[in-house]
């Protein structure tokens, strides 16, 4: 057909032209590992299409001799984005501190949110590193760290919920993308400790669930485990996606040790969320505030 070029195969470009009027928003998505790139965009293409929004790659590079082939490498990946009728723009550029410019760069574009790798020195030492911390400091936006694996995301999002910042900042990205995906959503929280006093967590997740149901008009389904990281390990093994908000102590603590075990043992991909101080993805473009959620534990 192409050879034949076959009017067929014509995008509509009154409808191309439709996407990118309405395409003002954007995500921005860092690129360190050639490798691990469409573990990205398997992430990245479900939030740009729902509602449309433009996405920004960017490849940033220690030399100069890397830029010409690091440029041409991301027009590949931007047409081919194109091709699937995904308003994509690509950028590269040399830096010696990645961290404090893809920041920079988060900022002057006033992108929704930027998604990037978990650099592998984060799952060794549960710690991020000089770079990393500039990113996660100086980002306005949310933040998200994805650890991939093997297969790309398929079936439920899984999202471990306790009620903290980044936790909500967590089922905001959950809740979009399952909303994009049409896949169930499911909220974990642990189950009632009799012996310790303590009631279940479903309570809180009602919170979430009606949050959720409130902005996009989706079910959250609740789901309790015992307490410990085993018990989300075992929930997670049928998820598609497992997302983890940081804890608000990152910059001291790191990771932690349940997030860290989470990151490096879940079977399936894994964002690792830090909430930013902008709008988030779901907040109406109006707003000049981070979305904010009305109801607390």
């Amino acid at each position: 057909a192409i050879l034949r070029q076959d009017p067929g195969l014509d995008v509509d470009a009154t409808a191309a032209a439709d996407v990118r009027a309405e395409a003002e928003r954007s995500i921005l998505v860092a690129i360190t590992d050639e490798r691990r790139v469409e573990g990205l965009l398997a992430v990245a293409e479900p939030l740009v299409r729902e509602p449309p929004r433009v996405m920004v790659l960017a490849k940033l590079v220690p030399d100069a001799a890397e830029l010409r082939s690091a440029s041409t490498w991301l027009d590949e990946r931007r047409s081919a984005l194109e091709a699937r009728e995904v308003l994509a723009r690509a950028a590269s550029f040399t830096s010696t501190a990645p961290g404090q410019e893809l920041a920079r760069l988060a900022t002057d574009l006033d992108v929704d949110l930027l998604i990037a790798d978990a650099p592998d020195e984060l799952l060794a030492v549960g710690a991020p590193d000089e770079q990393l911390t500039a990113l996660l400091a100086e980002t306005p936006c949310d933040v998200a760290l994805l650890v991939p694996r093997e297969a790309t995301p398929q079936g439920p999002v899984l999202i471990p919920f306790g009620g903290a910042d980044h936790d909500w900042a967590a089922v905001e990205l959950g809740a979009w993308f399952a909303h994009a995906e049409g896949v169930p959503l499911r909220l974990a929280g642990p189950a009632a400790r009799p012996e310790h006093g303590r009631r279940d967590a479903s309570r809180l997740l009602s919170h979430g669930a009606l949050a959720v149901q409130r902005v996009l008009g989706i079910s959250a389904e609740p789901v309790l485990t015992p307490p410990g990281e085993e018990s989300i390990l075992e929930a997670s093994r049928d998820a598609g996606l497992l997302v983890v908000g940081l804890s608000t102590r990152w910059h001291r603590e790191g990771l932690g040790h349940v997030r860290l075990r989470l990151a490096r043992e879940a079977p399936p991909p894994t964002l690792l969320v830090r909430r930013g101080l902008r709008p988030s993805g779901l907040a109406p473009r109006a707003t000049l505030t981070h979305f904010t959620w009305s109801i607390r534990p």
